[in-house]
């Protein structure tokens, strides 16, 4: 299968358009369309056309919808991405995740459910022949024969015993 994976790069903070300092907390909604780093403490909701990391000194409690999140710290909320979610070594999760692409690095600790969906796009780099719908396929005979076989009626169960 052939599917454009997007690329994971180290996001240096000096490319990054805002950063929320450690030493602030705030309590609300957050809307952006380039990237945000957070780095404090935060509490609500975010939504955003861009990229969101979380600092390793975070701590965010939120429903997050973004197109990408990258996460070093502590995430307590539900994630939908469009892009693709990355789970750092020294993340935690606590909550679902939603994105065609998601990375947990060994290290990061994730409790909650996963759902990976691919939309027509994304998908449309996969070719038809490369696919196969294993919904429609018979199951092999000689599997169906040998189980059967393996099976006796309780007459010749009782026979046998005799």
């Amino acid at each position: 299968m052939s599917v454009e994976i997007p690329e994971i790069r180290e996001i240096q903070e000096g490319q990054i358009t805002t950063v929320v300092a450690e030493d602030l907390e705030i309590k609300g909604t957050i809307r952006f369309k380039s990237s945000v780093m957070l780095k404090g403490v935060f509490e609500g909701e975010i939504f955003s056309e861009g990229l969101l990391v979380i600092g390793s000194t975070a701590r965010v409690t939120a429903s997050i919808n973004t197109k990408t999140l990258i996460s070093h710290g502590s995430l307590t909320g539900n994630v939908t991405a469009s892009e693709q979610i990355v789970l750092k070594n020294t993340a935690t999760h606590i909550g679902d995740l939603n994105s065609p692409f998601i990375m947990i690095e060994n290290g990061a600790v994730f409790n909650g459910s996963c759902v990976m969906e691919r939309n027509s796009s994304s998908a449309a780099s996969v070719s038809p022949a490369e696919t196969t719908d294993y919904s429609t396929q018979p199951e092999p005979e000689a599997a169906v024969e040998e189980q059967e076989e393996s099976y006796t009626s309780e007459d010749e169960y009782e026979s046998s015993e005799q």
